[in-house]
């Protein structure tokens, strides 16, 4: 009996904050009666890390196994009942035609942005349900992007100018050239996706060897907790207290991942100084976040490469605060990515994310055209060259 299920969205850009509401309608469209048991909605937000280490132990005579790391933090599970059978039926008919029904759901305080990583994800999303006797119950899914608002100007350091510097020999035993002084500095520690990095160096290349590139690029820096076998691991983000840093059972996990980079080529001959300026965009991306999985913040990295075999680099990092909303001096209006500019930065990020479908790649706040008039804008793109997501709705001819 064919029908057919949709969730919609009172929010077309599904983006919501913690402490807001999510409002929407199931829409469930007969062409004939069928008996139904009940029609359900539900919202889930989840927190997984998972992955897996070698380990040998005495027992196993040096040979090593394969030991599975797991954790799971729930944010977020409520369910409704939109539909349901007149009192004292267990089912009932459903007639032909379109069944609206609303519901709404409250998002709890505190909860992190919705994230995709490599060993784990944040992932927040509504699912509708309907029930029928003696059948498979049929279901749609659609995924939701929790942002929470990380104001600039509620953190102490992110007007603060911020540097670095590095001193390095450069060479190895018998072939020593000298020494490479790098220094860089920022002038503030806090920026929005979509925003240019300024970066000042200072060169001092005492060495006997020139300097032909210097690269400098963005990183995210993701760590992860897990629990051996899943045991131990907190179940509830309000029970992160729970965690104990000396459990034999914790395991983490860093992933760093160059966002974006730039290479300049340049000759710094020995002996010698040299200061340059180089810039970085910050594309679409998740904002500095802490939770009691996972925690990203981002590092603005500047490597010199020198003209020699071993020990040939030299590199200075500062750590910097990506934030959804500006600075007070800084009058921008964001926006939501296009799934272009979201597609771009996933496949160029997270490995994983090339075989995901492309409905759990959250959209974060974007600041296109950072500091330019609306009139210096290009041009929209065709609607030929336009790629739309699939519609979030099921069909059902059984």
């Amino acid at each position: 009996m064919p029908f057919h299920l949709a969730v919609g969205l009172s929010n077309c850009e599904q983006i919501f904050e913690p402490g807001g509401t999510i409002e929407g309608y199931v829409t469930f469209d007969l062409r004939e009666s069928i008996k139904v048991k009940a029609i359900r909605i539900s919202a889930e937000g989840l927190a997984t890390t998972k992955w897996l280490l070698s380990e040998s132990s005495k027992s196993s005579h040096g040979r090593s196994r394969e030991v599975s790391y797991s954790a799971k933090v729930t944010y977020l599970d409520e369910d409704q009942m939109v539909w349901k059978p007149s009192e004292g039926h267990s089912k009932s008919s459903v007639f032909p035609g379109i069944h609206v029904y609303p519901f709404k759901f409250q998002i709890p305080i505190g909860v992190p942005p919705s994230f995709e990583g490599d060993h784990g994800n944040i992932r927040y999303h509504l699912k509708a349900t309907v029930e029928r006797p003696w059948k498979t119950n049929r279901s749609i899914t659609r995924y939701l992007t929790i942002l929470p608002p990380k104001d600039l100007n509620k953190e102490v350091t992110a007007g603060e100018e911020t540097s670095s510097w590095k001193t390095k020999n450069v060479g190895f035993f018998l072939f020593r050239y000298g020494k490479v002084h790098l220094e860089l500095r920022i002038p503030k520690k806090g920026y929005v996706p979509g925003e240019t990095i300024w970066i000042e160096t200072n060169i001092d290349n005492a060495s006997s060897r020139p300097i032909l590139k210097a690269e400098c690029y963005l990183i995210q820096q993701c760590r992860f907790l897990a629990y051996r076998y899943g045991i131990a691991g907190p179940t509830d983000g309000r029970r992160a207290s729970s965690l104990s840093e000396n459990d034999r059972y914790l395991s983490r996990k860093r992933d760093e991942i160059k966002i974006v980079s730039v290479i300049h080529e340049m000759h710094i001959e020995p002996r010698t100084e040299h200061k340059s300026k180089m810039k970085l965009k910050i594309p679409c991306t998740c904002p500095t976040f802490d939770s009691t999985l996972i925690h990203v913040e981002y590092f603005v990295v500047v490597k010199l490469h020198v003209k020699c075999r071993l020990r040939n680099t030299v590199k200075a990092e500062c750590p910097i605060i990506i934030g959804s909303k500006p600075l007070k001096d800084e009058q921008l209006t964001p926006r939501t990515p296009t799934y272009q500019e979201v597609a771009t930065f996933s496949a160029l990020t997270h490995r994983s994310m090339l075989s995901v479908d492309e409905k759990l790649t959250p959209k974060y706040v974007y600041y296109p055209k950072y500091g330019r008039s609306r009139d210096e804008e290009d041009e929209p793109p065709s609607l030929s060259d336009l790629q739309l997501p699939p519609i979030d709705s099921l069909s059902d001819d059984d």
